[in-house]
């Protein structure tokens, strides 16, 4: 008989089922009593739903599981912030973990960053990397790193190996460009400038500038283009 039954009204409209009976019971005790309004308006959105679940040909699982269906969705798009609070590990990077995340929200905030102790992550696994105090050291002729640009010409530029890559006024704040070119102008290094010109911030520190020419989009072009 059940299966007779499911053959003739199958599971996956059990739900729209029971709303349009709650549909017809909510009616009839709005006209014989006059009561059920709110449940007569609950069950008459859930139908019309329904219907137009059924009749809709563009999502086969909302029209195989009227009303029901759209529960998947919902859960499709909260899915990123259940895995993020719920599943995600602090050390999965994708791109970045939150351990790293809490590590520059800390940081930004001047509150405690260290974690004593040992470390979260595993010393063990591929790719790990870390490098350990010589018990031999070894003296450096030079211990800036640096290296001459345009030896032998009039005015040779000896440059650090590491300086600030090439990140745009239009991509970042006043101040972020001012901090970094401060910087620079401290540990004796250079800033580039990116594709966005040299602005009066890169220049208030007077730290070294790499002037980016790059495609000439802003940083190489006068008033008319």
């Amino acid at each position: 008989m059940i299966d007779a039954l499911v053959k003739f009204f199958p599971t996956r409209y059990l739900v729209f089922g029971l709303c349009c009976f709650g549909l017809l019971l909510s009616t009839f005790s709005l006209l014989a009593f006059g009561a059920g309004g709110a449940l007569l308006l609950l069950f008459g959105v859930l139908v019309a739903v329904g219907v137009y679940d059924v009749r809709q040909k563009k999502r086969s699982i909302l029209r195989n599981y009227p009303i029901t269906g759209h529960i998947r969705f919902m859960l499709e798009s909260v899915r990123p912030e259940i895995r993020q609070y719920f599943f995600e590990g602090d050390n999965d990077a994708a791109p970045f973990s939150r351990a790293q995340r809490s590590l520059v929200y800390q940081r930004a905030k001047a509150e405690v960053d260290k974690r004593p102790f040992g470390t979260q992550l595993d010393v063990h696994a591929e790719g790990y990397e870390w490098i350990n105090h010589s018990v031999s050291p070894t003296t450096l002729k030079s211990h800036d790193f640096r290296i001459t640009i345009g030896a032998g010409r009039a005015l040779p530029y000896s440059a650090s190996v590491f300086n600030i890559s090439a990140m745009s006024f239009g991509a970042l704040s006043a101040n972020a460009i001012q901090s970094l070119n401060a910087g620079a102008q401290r540990g004796g290094f250079a800033h580039d400038t990116g594709e966005g010109s040299i602005s009066t911030h890169h220049r208030k520190h007077g730290g070294d500038l790499i002037w980016e020419i790059a495609s000439g989009y802003f940083g190489c072009r006068n008033a008319d283009g």
